[in-house]
């Protein structure tokens, strides 16, 4: 038996070509098709991108309306009760002239304005100076601290250090947020402001809250189970805080918490964002400073958390590439850069008893 000739090798080769061709050319043509559903895909992948962006900016602007609609809502009732006010001084003063009176304030708002401040019905227009009655600090709060539902969600973190307290004192509750996280946890507490709209607002929302200072609320109670103090420290003096940490050692009952949030200043992006938005602000109080206060106070027991969900969504991204002398050490000191930018926004000091 003969081997195949040389012509019927070289047949079947070029037979072997030509499948291989014909292989070659139908995956081409797969290819083809294919790039042709991957760019269909990308494109419905960006069309859904696109419509989920959409939807967190809808979801945030309904939650901006939703709160302003409260806040309008609040702002009625308010305006309702104060003229319920003058309605009751104009009776008192003169029932026979009510009807004159009426008419003469009719459409004169400015007029109103100030006959209502004559009766006290709009007292902190009249108080002084200060950043809490020179703007509508209520609004501004609801401008700038943004929708209650977000600071709830960030605040949950400091729950677990009031598990089963019953007598915890906000300081600083402003719109009640921290209150209304305790009240839904089961946790009585007790809310304390200076700015009266914002005591009003939190009792408007069914949650207990005075308006007074917090270090003379708190040098009156006999004793508390836990303390918070969000967003409160930057607003005081340094003989106030001091004060503040002294009295939190003398009313807190052994092994509870008190926590106090504040503003960064280790993070230099603070003085440039949010920190000087507030014209009441004092200054930023490191927390080392807050730390050495609360030691001198008695407290032990002290822990800085700088707080992850403030950091700015920044950073100096490390230098990659081969042969680079010191590069490692480079990137080491750029994050440590990185980090003094655009660092935690807010930390906070926890002390226990």
């Amino acid at each position: 038996m003969f081997g195949k000739s040389n012509q019927q090798r070289e047949e079947e080769q070029e037979q072997r070509i030509a499948a291989l061709e014909k292989q070659c050319g139908d995956l081409k043509e797969q290819n083809t098709a294919m790039k042709g559903r991957v760019d269909h895909l990308y494109d419905l992948l960006k069309t859904y991108e696109d419509v989920l962006i959409n939807i967190r900016n809808n979801n945030a602007q309904i939650a901006a309306l939703e709160q302003s609609a409260e806040t309008t809502a609040f702002k009625v009732k308010k305006l309702e009760k104060r003229w319920a006010a003058v309605e009751a001084s104009i009776q008192e003063s003169s029932p026979s002239s009510q009807t004159l009176q009426y008419s003469q304030f009719a459409g004169e708002p400015d007029q109103v304005r100030d006959f209502a401040q004559v009766y006290g019905a709009d007292s902190e227009a009249s108080d002084g100076g200060d950043a809490y009655t020179s703007i509508d600090y209520f609004d501004f709060e609801n401008h700038f601290r943004g929708d209650r539902n977000l600071i709830k969600e960030r605040q949950k973190k400091y729950l677990p250090y009031f598990k089963g307290c019953v007598s915890v004192v906000d300081i600083g509750c402003g719109r009640g947020e921290f209150l209304q996280l305790l009240k839904e946890s089961g946790i009585n507490a007790t809310g304390v402001d200076t700015y009266d709209e914002f005591v009003e607002y939190c009792r408007e929302q069914n949650l207990e809250a005075v308006c007074d200072d917090g270090n003379h609320y708190l040098a009156a109670v006999d004793h508390t189970d836990g303390i918070f103090v969000g967003q409160v420290v930057e607003h005081m003096t340094t003989e106030q805080i001091v004060e503040l940490c002294n009295l939190a050692w003398e009313k807190l009952e052994e092994g509870h918490y008190v926590i106090m949030e504040t503003p960064n200043p280790t993070s230099l992006a603070i003085y440039t964002h949010a920190f000087y938005m507030d014209p009441s602000h004092v200054k930023p109080v490191h927390p080392k400073t807050m730390e050495y206060f609360l030691k001198k106070a008695g407290f032990k027991d002290v822990q800085i958390i700088y707080t992850p969900d403030s950091r700015l969504d920044e950073a100096i991204p490390a230098l990659e590439g081969d042969g680079i002398k010191n590069l490692e050490a480079f990137n080491q000191a750029m994050h440590t850069v990185s980090e003094t930018l655009f660092g935690s926004q807010d930390y906070a000091i926890i002390a226990k008893k």
